[in-house]
């Protein structure tokens, strides 16, 4: 009998069945700081890396024996995988599938929480497990990111008693089948649903986990919003040649159900989108500027006696931070970055501990 165990960080399961699956794991992988965003914008990122985006990870928990063959769509079961703002996409060494990026570039930037989809691996040579279960540490960050240790995500993936999720193995090669451009949000292009009725990611031949538990990691996603899937799935069982099929609606013999194949992320372990400032309230100009910029907010109902702005470079390095005054719930100061060589910089502005950050480029 296998001994599972949950820690906090995991926010889905399900109790053991007499079938082959399970459930279906989703783990609360990571959650964006500041330096993670300001990587990400430096580098281009089709859409923004937010302040408190989380990464999860989903896994299809399997009886011993048996093994992950495809994930799929059809006209009586769409498989879905959307979110209510969009998927990030690292801008670098982000793909569809993580297999066969490098353990060297998958330590770059922020590969590590790259959105995609998989059939067991998350690197060339790495196969993906529980935080909880990875032995072998982190492969760690050559870039001085993704160091966030918010303990609603349990073990942290890079620093001290980091453990990453990674551990060696022979990922096999997805084979994409009907999928078309579907994949493409998942690739630098910004969007927030994954939706087919006539595809499948499968496994020609089945994979089994890589450790004692048998979970198979099938997708990473990070998003500042709620994350919601229905997700259909088949595996082989030990009997050769033999299978199950599970979906997430409206199975019809020999087709199984389990709840968990329909999942909605919880709003409150969603980002920190409750302490950001509503951009659309705030004016930054002019920008470009060549030695000073203004700072207009309007319509803020709340202040504190800690209300501030501050200015930090592309690598996150704080250059200079002042007060704020709210005047009848607006703000209206000007910022001198005249001794600031060009380039690129990032003021965040921080009201009632609600936080908004926005590029500035001095030319």
């Amino acid at each position: 009998m296998k001994k599972t165990m949950f820690f906090a960080c995991i926010l889905a399961s399900s109790f053991a069945h007499s079938q082959g699956l399970e459930g279906i794991v989703v783990e609360k992988y990571y959650v964006s700081d500041l330096a993670d965003s300001l990587n990400a914008d430096s580098n281009g990122a089709t859409s923004p890396l937010k302040v408190g985006s989380v990464t999860y990870r989903v896994f299809a928990d399997l009886a011993d024996g048996y093994n992950f063959i495809q994930m799929f769509g059809n006209s009586e079961h769409t498989l879905k995988i959307s979110t209510t703002t969009d998927f990030y996409n690292d801008p670098n060494n982000g793909t569809v599938f993580p297999q066969n990026t490098s353990v060297v570039n998958t330590r770059k930037n922020t590969t590590l929480i790259d959105s995609w989809l998989a059939v067991g691996g998350g690197a060339s040579g790495q196969m993906g497990v529980l935080k909880s279960e990875d032995t072998d540490g982190s492969i760690g960050n050559a870039h001085g990111v993704l160091e966030n240790a918010d303990a609603s995500i349990g073990l942290p993936i890079n620093g001290t008693g980091a453990q990453d999720g990674l551990m060696p193995g022979t990922p096999v090669i997805p084979n994409s089948l009907g999928l078309g451009s579907s994949t493409d949000i998942f690739d630098q292009t910004p969007g927030n649903s994954f939706v087919s009725n006539g595809g499948a990611i499968a496994a020609l031949g089945g994979v089994q986990g890589v450790t004692a538990s048998n979970m198979v990691l099938i997708g990473q996603f990070t998003t500042d919003g709620v994350l919601n899937f229905e997700l259909n799935i088949q595996i082989g069982t030990p009997v050769a040649g033999g299978s199950e099929t599970y979906v997430a609606t409206n199975p019809t013999a020999p087709e199984l159900s389990i709840p968990s194949l329909i999942y909605t992320s919880p709003v409150s372990n969603v980002g920190v989108n409750e302490n950001i400032l509503n951009k659309e309230s705030i004016t930054i100009f002019p920008n470009p500027t060549k030695n000073t910029f203004n700072v207009v907010v309007v319509g803020l109902k709340e202040q504190s006696n800690n209300d501030f702005y501050q200015i930090q470079d592309i690598k996150g390095s704080v250059l200079g931070k002042s007060s704020l005054t709210v005047t009848d719930g607006k703000i209206s100061q000007q910022v001198d970055i005249s001794a600031l060589p060009n380039g690129i910089y990032f003021v965040t502005i921080s009201v009632a501990g609600k936080n908004s950050t926005h590029k500035i480029i001095k030319e």
